[in-house]
């Protein structure tokens, strides 16, 4: 329960919160899920990409960087090689 409550918070805290917010909440809800930090990248500029401002999607491309790093440590956490 407090799973899905954290993931539905940070969806709606892309919406309505400061983005300090939005990033902790992503942080804390990528312990659980990895690949909530892409999906929150592709939904943030869904809602707010202008392509006359950037080149590429910005929120989509951190949200593959920090997919990427949440993947390689829990990766390493798996096989225990940070435990010691």
């Amino acid at each position: 329960m407090i799973r899905v409550l954290l993931i539905g918070t940070t969806f709606v805290s892309v919406v309505l919160f400061p983005w300090p917010l939005t990033v902790f909440l992503v942080f804390a809800s990528s312990v659980f899920e990895p690949l909530i930090p892409l999906i929150v990248g592709i939904f943030a500029d869904t809602l707010y990409y202008a392509p006359q401002v950037y080149a590429v999607p910005l929120y989509t491309l951190y949200g593959m960087i920090l997919t990427g790093t949440v993947f390689f440590v829990r990766s390493r956490l798996r096989a225990s090689t940070m435990r010691e």
